[in-house]
């Protein structure tokens, strides 16, 4: 429901992902590092420091990896915290395939983003602001690597959103954010007219559209190819540069998600002609998934949506669609598992994606008929367009672990090869805590899945202090990538039960939709009984627990609190109970009125899912509720009233709102924060109690 998250605050914070790109450095502390290296000059165990919350400052973030045609080079996007500046910054990198050599083609960035090798692979391309005039705008550089040198192609002052080379390299499709600009020293009154007006990142929409432009490398102009008062996105060139393929929402698009390919004819440009006409969406533009064209020109590959009347409850699909006969396939209909990001093999004889299964991400390919997983179990792969490239027989792709943040690596036939190590500082002399899958049955014989993580220095013969974590979404999971919070928790001597509950991705179709307008309810037996499972392990203390989670996490641990009172203490982040306030708060109009229909249509629906705040006084919990100031994902009004209504009936709460920051957070301080207040919560309440 809610999953406008980075990929790096996915890595941080696992309370915020839902599953979400975006998007470090750590400093240790001198005195601290001398004591370990002498103390441990007597012992045979070096690796005994614990993770911290200044981990924030070391965990490096890699992303965006793009294969050159050759498959002799690869690029990708380093982003880590500047801990100076309070900011991210990123780094882009260059890996020479054959000497397995890497160099830093831009060593620190404010931002960069979609790196892309020139067809020639004499340049690469991508994202970053630009200069002077233009510096809060994202522009579309090239860098030459050969030289080194930067070249600034656009200067406009609109967002480049996207962009794509032409297959000759002469030409490049570039998407364009158009909003007017404001001028005046006073700001223009904001005027709404639109139906959908908000959206999370961007604050207030007005009338702006993105629109695709190509740009002649050997000309200063850029000429406009699409028009209109909708969105044209995720331009894919055809093989031969005579057609582009990109996706658009038309038809009074505030008020449905009905995103549908298009292809234009650039050699008649007044020629559009619409390939797909399902009523779901078909490349979403907020999935980032590119058509992709066959290497014949017959036929294009990308990813459906299920049921639109199930909005994110449905399954992605992978779907091939004919050019001339419009025809469809869905080819991993069959599967009952979220499929994303097809990518064709040179000589279209395969198709690869990811496929999303119980706490797992592999890459997968589809040849003869028959799907094969290429990745193994253990290794999860990041769900973004990016996280992995196919060029001949080697594949490049960004792989992590339960015990490894990602990483890049290259699969040639049956031999996978790590080629970088980015998080070698932060994992040096660490202590992992593992980390076990779980499985127990629910309140009606359902068995529900999760995680549990222990400290590494468990003795099953004491009593341990526990936390339920609750991801957002819902439709997402807990997953076997990589958790620097669930590290921090465990090192604290907490265990962690990270539980997938009804409504999470990973388990089909039926089990993503059994909370379809009904929240909190079986979903919230189902943390119940994990808390239930937990205890009958024998090693947790049931005097000693808590329980928290972020945007749906929050809503979720709300209405566990709201119905059981065994939790000693609840972090709650950017989370709604009166749902009532969200309508025309927040971002989701089209889809409230999908799953509960109008407050006054349905106003016993409302209610129901209202629950947590409409029963505050069932809440004997100490509540710490947090949230970005300008969060229009999950709004700061949610928080306010659940922190008001426990002020009022004398449990202890606390509120704290995050300056200019959204539903992800973008500055490292407020980051370490989150965690440094939840530990401190939790020990006040659980372990001092």
């Amino acid at each position: 429901m809610r999953n406008n998250i980075s990929n790096r605050s996915r890595i941080l914070l696992e309370n915020k992902t839902l599953g979400s790109y975006m998007k470090y450095i750590t400093k240790l502390i001198f005195f601290s590092t001398t004591c370990l290296i002498f103390s441990n000059l007597l012992s045979k165990d070096i690796t005994n420091e614990k993770f911290t919350t200044d981990d924030i400052y070391k965990i490096k973030n890699i992303h965006s990896i793009d294969l050159s045609d050759s498959a002799n080079q690869i690029t990708y996007i380093e982003t880590f915290a500047d801990k100076k500046n309070d900011d991210y910054r990123s780094a882009l990198w260059l890996h020479d395939v054959r000497k397995n050599k890497s160099r830093k083609l831009i060593k620190k960035i404010k931002s960069i983003s979609y790196p892309q090798f020139s067809p020639d692979e004499k340049y690469i391309a991508y994202v970053s602001p630009g200069k002077r005039e233009f510096e809060n705008y994202s522009q579309l550089w090239v860098i030459n690597l050969k030289t080194a040198r930067k070249r600034e192609l656009t200067k406009i002052k609109n967002n480049v959103t996207d962009f794509q080379w032409s297959p000759d390299g002469k030409k490049i499709a570039i998407v364009v954010n158009h909003k007017k600009e404001d001028t005046e020293d006073t700001r223009p009154p904001i005027v709404v007219e639109r139906y959908q007006f908000k959206k999370d990142g961007y604050d207030f929409i007005e009338n702006e559209n993105q629109h695709i432009y190509i740009k002649y490398l050997d000309q200063k102009e850029m000429i406009q190819i699409t028009e209109g008062a909708y969105d044209h996105v995720l331009p894919s060139w055809s093989p031969d540069g005579e057609k582009l393929a990109f996706a658009s929402k038309r038809d009074n698009p505030d008020i449905h998600n009905n995103w549908d390919l298009y292809i234009l004819d650039l050699n008649n440009s007044s020629k559009i002609n619409q390939l797909t006409h399902h009523k779901g969406s078909d490349s979403d533009p907020y999935s980032d998934v590119r058509p992709q064209w066959s290497p014949d020109g017959k036929s294009i590959a990308y990813v459906r949506s299920g049921d639109p009347n199930l909005i994110w409850y449905s399954l992605s699909q992978i779907a091939i669609t004919d050019i001339e006969t419009k025809s469809t396939k869905l080819i991993t209909q069959h599967l009952d598992r979220n499929t994303s990001f097809p990518k064709w093999s040179n000589d279209g004889q395969a198709l690869y994606f990811v496929i999303e299964d119980d706490t797992k991400s592999q890459l997968a390919v589809m040849q003869n008929n028959e799907i094969t997983k290429i990745t193994p179990d253990h290794m999860f792969i990041s769900n973004w367009s990016d996280s992995f490239d196919i060029k001949d027989n080697t594949i490049a792709l960004i792989l992590s672990t339960t015990s490894s943040p990602e990483e890049i690596y290259i699969q040639n036939e049956d031999r996978l090869k790590k080629i970088s190590n980015h998080n070698q500082g932060l994992l040096k002399n660490k202590k992992i805590n593992p980390i076990e899958k779980i499985s127990f049955e629910s309140f009606d014989g359902v068995i529900i899945n999760g995680m549990m993580i222990k400290p590494y220095d468990f003795d099953p013969s004491k009593k341990y202090p526990l936390i339920i974590r609750i991801h957002g979404g819902p439709v997402s999971q807990y997953d076997l990538s990589f958790s620097l919070e669930r590290q921090i928790f465990a090192s604290q001597q907490y265990v962690v039960v990270a539980v997938n509950p009804r409504g999470s991705s990973g388990r089909g179709e039926a089990f993503q939709k059994a909370i379809f307008a009904d929240w909190g309810n079986i979903d919230a037996k189902d943390i119940m009984k994990a808390t239930d499972y937990a205890i009958s392990t024998g090693f947790i203390d049931e005097n000693r627990m808590g329980i928290g989670g972020w945007s749906y996490g929050s809503m979720l641990t709300n209405y566990v609190i709201a119905k059981d009172q065994r939790f000693k203490a609840a972090t709650s982040g950017a989370g709604i109970s009166n749902i009532l306030a969200g309508f025309g708060s927040d971002q989701y109009i089209k889809e409230y009125i999908i799953e509960l229909g109008a407050p006054w249509e349905n106003l016993d629906g409302w209610l129901r899912v209202s629950h947590p705040f409409l029963n505050a006084d069932k809440i004997k919990t100490p509540t710490l509720f947090l949230v970005g100031e300008k969060d229009f994902n999950v709004p700061l009004i949610g928080s306010e009233q659940m922190y008001q209504a426990l002020k009022y009936l004398s449990i202890p709460t606390k509120l704290i709102i995050y300056p200019g920051e959204f539903h992800s957070f973008s500055v490292p301080s407020y980051e370490k924060d989150v965690i440094d207040r939840y530990l401190k919560w939790y020990d006040k309440y659980i372990i001092n109690q």
